[in-house]
């Protein structure tokens, strides 16, 4: 149990002091610091000693709020009363209304503007901003959040549950039924005793926490989850002027879609909290405690930019706690793995394919027994596979000329400053293929565990001194001086790269005086010195080794004042700048893998796949289906297009042909023309039908090729595609294995969609009612009679027709059911559009179906009038994966009939 003995002291203190979520006793508690400040339109609440219950219990409700879970508070905090305001935040707005269309980003940099203004310390630190062409921030490298400072922040989804119960009354806020669907000033709705406000309605708000699902365990000071995989999902509270009030709970965590920490509405803004919270608790997705021991300090555009390779990850070891470590640059949220090594592990590298990483028992500068393992990078399989010698140290992969991987080492790692205890050392390689060790080699005698070149003419070495064999024949280089941390480059230039101890031949070359491994040094292939890089002042170098196949980066652990190796960097070895890579206690031995291109590749590798943006892209589920696409071009019969309606009704796997969903978000006529007129429509030839959405209550949304913009994003793969003409019958095999590739190393194929496209979401009861009879609209209906987006949607749909036409495919339009409640309000669905509108377009595609021979119809919503009841849907509109296998068994049958024509 998590934090046990402390549950049970803070019980005891809560039995004693009371559990009620919503008592409020200004001025009460022993944090004074908090009662003397005084922060203007602010509010101190006395939450230590008490309980709060994050999410529900209820069936009716998402997955996503389920299940309940307690939280303890062992501290105060301070809360705004009132959303930020446009004239706090200096935007352009009416002064008094809730600054919304704000990125997560830009909440907590405005929440460090004012703490500076205000001469506190900052909540957040990080090492590089990415603004939008409107200024909004984007993207943050480096975001460590410090609760243990005093400072102005996010507050917590626990802190802001605990305030909104002291006077959660939606029906008197801001809500669709009496906002005219727009924000109001601030406070000018219900305000509870303690003068807080718009906790419900008017502006959704965001927190600090990410999503992941709660536990049934009760935790104290909890403030969110921790990244794993994927892109981050945040939580949002409180609902907007876009809601039914009796849509609006404590417990909801989000949005429609998912939230990103980059997503932002006209209807989603913020308030702060101040105060520090000493003990934070995150829970992972499994719901175990996640320790902070390491902050991974960049993004993984910026390593990709800095080295100029598309794929990297690095391993560590953490000395302090004897685990290695693993962080993939790869994965949008650059995750941190320990790997279940089961034994001491130093000196780790990953091989030339990214796939494998092999470490040694052994240490540099110590003789001794020690054995070479191999372990896959994969988090579920922790098999080590034992190289087959007596003793084998500091192993090195390399490829050799004929294409062989093979793994170099020496039988003894210890100090090579004797020359009669360095002959009796051993070089050695052995063949590794397909996961087995083929049979060791002798390569010469001495110890080189620094590397060995591809052409085996240079192999250097450094527990002591600079030695190198040359043609085979031994040589020490760097005069003799004292040398450690040596390692070989693999780009073809063979530079050998080592730190040394501030010696005279260092002195003489950099024209300075400097201290222990302050300097890392360069030679060239012949053992002439040729460059140098400076340690950051107040610290020095240890650990350094090039990157995979580049002669000009390296990573190097930095070491401060006390010797404490608290830092990874990488490091430019021509220009001296440095990029932070991640912090910790101790890190030792980093090596870092970057994708190595393969010349011979008529195919750009730099962008070819790279479909994942940071920049522009509103959601990444057509990254994440480009795979998919490219996968079944030669096979699939039957595509699915369209929005999320459609992302989450169609499952191919329940269909007779063979078929995939490359639905999207957002997706309206012009997004699905242009993917069937790019991709499809050249790429497919044994497609026969063409399955759409019908979504016109979503047509007014966008301008023309503003929701392909929003999928395309700055994504350097669909560039890549588009400058090619979408390859036009050209792409291949290693095409298609590349995208693949790609997609699996930026682990973008997420849980919640299967190989074939279809997003499988859980059930919930009634629509989402529960039980009331209600479905929730969020947009004002006056836009549906604007007909100018409905007529530039129909152009796209006539066609669309007219080029499946020619190639001989049927077009099936699809209209989703959506709540039979909408028969209740004056509304078609959730987005607005007057049911009057509705069932003229409806009559509409029925004179186009009577007059196409190449379309067909299938209404399953009827204006509600259909039989998609109980547990079969998502929320107000969308089915759940028993709505979706009930609603794919019918299209079955409908294409099993066209296919009898």
């Amino acid at each position: 149990m998590i934090r046990s003995l402390y549950l049970l002291a803070l019980g005891l203190l809560i039995a004693l002091l009371g559990c009620s979520n919503s008592e409020y006793a200004p001025g009460a508690g022993e944090n004074d610091y908090l009662g003397s400040l005084e922060l203007k339109d602010f509010v101190v609440i006395r939450s230590k000693g008490k309980t709060v219950t994050l999410g529900t219990d209820e069936e009716s409700a998402s997955i996503k709020d389920r299940p309940s879970m307690k939280s303890y508070f062992d501290y105060d905090f301070i809360i705004g009363k009132h959303e930020v305001t446009c004239k706090e935040m200096n935007l352009d707005c009416e002064d008094s209304l809730p600054a919304t269309d704000v990125t997560y980003f830009d909440a907590i940099l405005y929440a460090n503007k004012k703490s500076k203004a205000e001469g506190f310390d900052t909540a957040y630190s990080y090492t590089n901003l990415m603004f939008d062409a409107n200024h909004s921030c984007i993207g943050i490298d480096g975001l460590i959040f410090r609760p243990l400072v005093n400072a102005y922040r996010l507050p917590t989804e626990a802190e802001w549950i605990y305030v909104a119960n002291m006077g959660w009354k939606p029906e008197q806020a801001w809500h669709n039924g009496n906002s005219d669907f727009k924000l109001h000033a601030v406070c000018s709705s219900f305000t509870d005793r303690n003068g807080v406000c718009d906790m419900a309605g008017n502006a959704m708000e965001w927190v600090y926490d990410l999503w992941v699902p709660f536990h049934t365990v009760d935790v104290v000071d909890y403030v969110g989850g921790k990244a794993s995989e994927g892109v981050e999902e945040r939580v949002l509270k409180g609902g907007s002027y876009n809601n039914d009030p009796a849509s609006l709970h404590l417990y909801n965590r989000g949005d429609v879609y998912m939230v990103a920490s980059s997503t932002k509405a006209n209807y989603v803004g913020f308030r702060l909290a101040f105060g520090a919270i000493p003990n934070p608790l995150y829970l992972d997705k499994q719901g175990k405690e996640v320790l902070q021991k390491y902050t991974v300090m960049v993004r993984t555009n910026t390593v990709k930019q800095f080295i100029d390779k598309p794929l990297s990850k690095m391993v560590f070891r953490d000395d302090s706690r004897d685990v290695l470590v693993y962080v993939d640059f790869n994965d949008a949220s650059a995750p941190v793995l320990e790997l279940n090594t089961g034994v001491t592990a130093y000196h780790p590298d990953i091989s030339p394919d990214g796939k494998f990483v092999a470490f040694c028992t052994g240490v540099e500068g110590i003789s001794g027994m020690s054995k070479v393992y191999v372990s896959r990078l994969d988090e579920g399989d922790s098999t080590l596979i034992e190289l087959p010698a007596e003793s084998a140290a500091i192993p090195r992969w390399r490829i050799l000329e004929n294409g062989d991987t093979v793994i170099v080492y020496v039988n003894d790692a210890g100090s090579n400053k004797e020359e009669d205890a360095f002959a009796k050392q051993e070089t050695w390689q052995v063949r590794f293929s397909k996961g087995k060790f083929g049979k060791p080699e002798k390569l010469f005698d001495g110890g080189y565990h620094g590397g060995v070149s591809k052409n085996d003419r240079l192999a250097v070495s450094g527990a002591r001194l600079l030695r190198a064999n040359v043609n085979g024949q031994p040589e020490v280089w760097y005069n003799q001086n004292q040398a450690c941390n040596v390692s070989l480059s693999q780009g073809g230039e063979n530079k050998t790269l080592f730190l040394d101890f501030g010696g005279k031949t260092g002195r003489k070359f950099v024209g300075e005086s400097y201290g222990t491994h302050e300097r890392a040094l360069i030679a060239d292939s012949t053992g002439k010195l040729i460059g140098s890089v400076a340690a950051p002042e107040g610290y020095s170098f240890d650990h350094t080794e090039w990157i995979l196949g580049s002669d000009s980066f390296f990573v190097a652990t930095l070491a401060d004042m006390n010797g404490s190796h608290k830092k990874v960097v990488l490091v430019n070895s021509y220009t001296g700048e440095m990029l932070s890579l991640v912090e910790g206690e101790e890190l030792w031995h980093p090596v870092l893998w970057a994708h190595h291109r393969d010349k011979n590749s008529r195919w750009d590798y730099d962008s070819l796949g790279l479909y994942y943006s940071e920049n522009g892209q509103s959601t990444h589920y057509l990254t994440q289906k480009m795979p998919v696409l490219w996968t079944y071009r030669d096979s699939a019969e039957v595509v699915t297009l369209g929005n999320s309606h459609m992302q989450a009704a169609v499952a191919p796997d329940f269909l007779s042909m063979k078929a995939i969903n490359l639905s999207t978000i957002p997706c309206d006529m012009h997004c699905i023309d242009s993917l069937y007129e790019t991709y499809i429509s050249t790429h497919f030839s044994h497609l026969k039908y063409l399955v759409i959405g019908i979504d016109f209550d979503l047509w007014g949304e966008y301008e023309p090729g503003e929701s392909m913009a929003l999928n395309f994003g700055d994504a350097p793969g669909f560039k890549y595609d588009r400058n090619h003409d979408y390859w036009r019958g050209e792409i291949d095999s290693a095409f298609v294995e590349r995208a693949v590739e790609v997609a699996e190393a930026y682990k973008m194929q997420s849980d919640i969609i299967d190989p074939h496209g279809w997003m499988r979401t859980e059930c919930i009861s009634d629509w989402g009612s529960g039980g009331k009879e209600f479905a929730d609209v969020v947009v004002d209906s006056t836009w549906s009679d604007d007909s100018r987006r409905y007529e530039l949607n129909y152009a796209q749909l006539d066609k669309i027709l007219k080029m499946a036409e020619q190639h001989d495919v049927m077009v099936v339009g699809l209209i989703t059911p959506i709540s039979p409640y909408y028969k209740k309000t004056g509304s078609y669905g959730r987005h607005g559009m007057r049911r009057s509108v509705a069932e003229n377009l409806i009559e509409r595609l029925r004179k186009v179906e009577s007059e196409t021979k190449n379309f067909v119809l299938m209404d399953e919503n009827k204006m509600g009038d259909h039989d998609y009841l109980g547990d079969v849907a998502y929320d107000y509109d969308h089915l759940c994966w028993t709505g979706a296998e009930k609603l794919t068994a019918r299209l079955d049958s409908l294409l099993i009939t066209l296919e009898s024509r």
